[in-house]
């Protein structure tokens, strides 16, 4: 199930639950998902929701958003500790992998690409 982020506040309690958890067991992209956040913010269509993943009151690691029309779910994938841009869904088509050590030119281009 989806939650709606409603708010400014919402989206920063979503992205400290997300940095958290981060930390403990996902080093490897806990430091670009500062960037991503900024990213997602500035890119997402005007009047579009951003969504998270929720199940049992708890926010989950998959984020919806919609950029240029098109819907992207970001999703931290375990078995290669990457976060997924898939188009549509969090199985769709993938997009692009990130993690810690994705540049701010190749993040910039991708965004710029959605």
């Amino acid at each position: 199930m989806a939650k709606i982020i409603e708010s400014i506040e919402m989206l920063k309690e979503y992205f400290n639950e997300v940095i958290e958890r981060a930390n403990h067991h996902a080093p490897n992209v806990s430091k670009i998902t500062y960037t991503l956040l900024g990213l997602i913010i500035f890119k997402k269509d005007k009047n579009s929701a951003i969504e998270v993943r929720s199940y049992e009151g708890a926010t989950g690691n998959i984020l919806w958003v919609t950029i240029n029309n098109t819907r992207y779910a970001f999703r931290y994938e375990h078995t290669d500790d990457t976060i997924e841009i898939r188009k549509d869904t969090f199985k769709g088509e993938l997009i692009y992998k990130v993690d810690n050590t994705t540049s701010m030119d190749e993040l910039l281009n991708t965004f710029n690409n959605l």
